[in-house]
């Protein structure tokens, strides 16, 4: 979840400077809805998360971004999944990737 965060910064890092105003107002936007999907991430079990994946998700521009970063979160709790042998943490990996699959489904579908 950080390393795409730190992505993003390091891509806007890269940009051409003196930045105009437009381009520096899209960093802003872009660099609050990496926070926003990254704390909808940490809290799964909270009704909002869905919708503030879903409405970033949704955006033409952001989707393949967004979908891809679902995908490998997707992917690296299924593999804590099968590694674990704790019930407990097994049953937060299943609730996890269960949130992380309806992500994707709004995503895609909506």
């Amino acid at each position: 979840m950080r390393i795409l965060a730190t992505i993003c910064i390091l891509t806007l890092a890269a940009l051409p400077s003196p930045l105009q105003a437009d381009d520096a107002a899209e960093e802003r936007q872009i660099g609050r809805m990496v926070l926003e999907i990254q704390e909808a991430l940490a809290r799964p079990g909270n009704p909002e998360s869905l919708q503030i994946i879903a409405r970033h998700g949704t955006k033409t521009s952001h989707y393949v971004m967004i979908r891809g970063w679902l995908g490998l979160e997707l992917q690296g709790v299924e593999s804590q999944l099968k590694a674990t042998r704790d019930p407990d943490l097994k049953k937060k990996h299943q609730d996890r990737a269960e949130f992380l699959r309806k992500a994707i489904r709004r995503v895609d579908l909506e």
